[in-house]
């Protein structure tokens, strides 16, 4: 009886040092696991950035699209701040003022290829002290619903007689000005029939001229 319980006992210890290595084989497969799984979490992570990136393209395409549509000579507010109508656009190589005086500024294309755009804009100030002309409205054209022109201000003075630069005029409150807004664009831009549009920017509103 002893000599049989003797070799149970090596036969038990036996079987738990066999047993004992697999445990640590299953402990290192448990722990490749988990780097798997932190590995595809960072994976997922790393995909959703561009997703950021989408989003923002959706927030412009939004902003866009709440863009007021105005007509020529419709008169728009902006409260406390102005109150602006389009009066006028031209297509030419040479933009004047509107009554030229003896002596007075203009601009001319000077390229064959190319010649000005000129959207005229009444602007009455609505605020309690003067405001800079140029920081009234902010004008770009856009083509064909794709192709951007950016325009540059110029305001008249003496009543239309002549131009003169928009960074260093102020209007004062409740006075009206008349201001250009230029872009010098290729003629194919200004011959085409296809879509042209002037989005007008004032503050934090934002309004759509159809041109064509």
């Amino acid at each position: 009886m002893r000599i049989v319980s003797g070799i149970l006992l090596v036969t038990a210890f036996l079987t738990l040092v066999a047993c004992s290595p697999q445990s640590k084989a299953d402990s290192k497969s448990d722990g490749g696991v988990a780097n798997k799984v932190e590995s595809t979490l960072s994976q997922t992570e790393s995909k959703e950035e561009p997703a950021v990136e989408t989003s923002a393209d959706s927030v412009d395409q939004e902003q866009e699209s709440t863009a007021t549509s105005i007509k020529k000579g419709e008169t728009v507010t902006i409260d406390g701040f102005a109150e602006i109508s389009v009066s006028k656009q031209k297509f030419s190589k040479k933009i004047e003022p509107s009554k030229p005086g003896n002596f007075y500024t203009y601009y001319e294309s000077k390229e064959d290829d190319s010649t000005y755009f000129a959207l005229t804009i009444k602007a009455k100030n609505l605020y309690t002290t003067g405001i800079d002309a140029d920081e009234i409205a902010n004008v770009t054209l856009i083509f064909d619903n794709q192709y951007d022109y950016p325009t540059f201000s110029t305001v008249e003075e003496n009543g239309g007689e002549d131009f003169t630069y928009s960074n260093i005029t102020s209007v004062n409150p409740l006075k009206t000005t008349t201001l250009y807004f230029l872009a010098e664009i290729p003629n194919e831009v200004a011959k085409s029939d296809k879509p042209l549009k002037a989005v007008i920017k004032i503050q934090d509103e934002v309004f759509e001229y159809t041109v064509r």
